[in-house]
């Protein structure tokens, strides 16, 4: 029998997980008070490759947003941590199959990466099949992944697997989820391109987000920012952080 969840937090990974999410925390405040904003955006911890002991003590220290880049990962964990009775909002961010729709809406609250109308149509069907089967709370929130790359950060970087629907497909993606009956529009995605200053991008992202709430008022979620570039996200008025290993620290097997 497998040992119980709450067993497997030691004394000392609970103390090193609550000293990095303070950390967390006041550069969050820091970089929104310099930017002149008085509401911080909200954090998703980013928590790929670690236990879900790890989630578990998170979540016990006030986190109750978590994000999960892969679906064969993040579906065992959720199921897990429910076990244990903590039933985080669930963000899948990673880059997203439409033959894996149906997984990833079981535990997923919000996806991060639709990026297609195929996308769309899948976790449509996935979640009108699950609300024929048992009761659902609550639409999929659905953020739109653009990509904010320049032509010049193109060419220097061809092969860099960033992700993200063309800005120009925006507006017929938006529609798309908006007019699904089992779909929230919430907002946009992006990734800082690798490679270039992320200020700039954020500041696109920004401004497409402006021209989105134009036609979709509701559509009011900004999420960017990572360890790396979480200030320039707030400065350009991310809600939604996605921070992994300044709160968790190395993947595990990494040194």
């Amino acid at each position: 029998m497998s040992q119980p969840l709450q067993s497997q937090i030691t004394e000392e990974r609970a103390a090193e997980l609550r000293r990095r999410l303070s950390g967390v925390e006041q550069r969050i405040q820091a970089a929104t008070a310099a930017s002149g904003r008085t509401e911080a955006p909200g954090l998703i911890v980013v928590t790929k490759f670690f236990p879900a002991s790890d989630v578990l003590a998170l979540t016990r220290l006030g986190v109750d947003q978590v994000g999960e880049n892969r679906e064969q990962e993040a579906g065992p964990k959720a199921a897990e941590l429910a076990e244990a009775g903590a039933r985080p909002h669930w963000h899948f961010i990673g880059q997203l199959q439409s033959n894996k729709a149906a997984r990833v809406v079981r535990f997923a609250q919000s996806v991060h990466s639709v990026d297609r109308v195929g996308l769309v149509n899948a976790l449509e069907r996935a979640m009108a099949r699950r609300a024929e089967s048992e009761p659902v709370e609550a639409p999929l929130g659905c953020y739109l992944q653009l990509d904010l790359r320049t032509q010049a950060s193109r060419e220097q970087n061809p092969d860099a697997p960033r992700g993200g629907a063309e800005p120009g497909e925006m507006i017929r993606l938006a529609d798309a989820v908006a007019g699904s009956a089992h779909l929230r529009l919430e907002g946009l995605m992006a990734v800082a391109p690798l490679g270039e200053d992320p200020a700039p991008a954020f500041e696109r992202l920004a401004l497409l987000s402006s021209a989105l709430r134009e036609r979709h008022p509701g559509a009011v979620q900004i999420s960017a920012g990572m360890s790396g570039d979480l200030e320039a996200a707030v400065a350009a008025g991310a809600t939604r952080l996605r921070i992994g290993s300044d709160v968790l620290g190395r993947r595990p097997g990494l040194r």
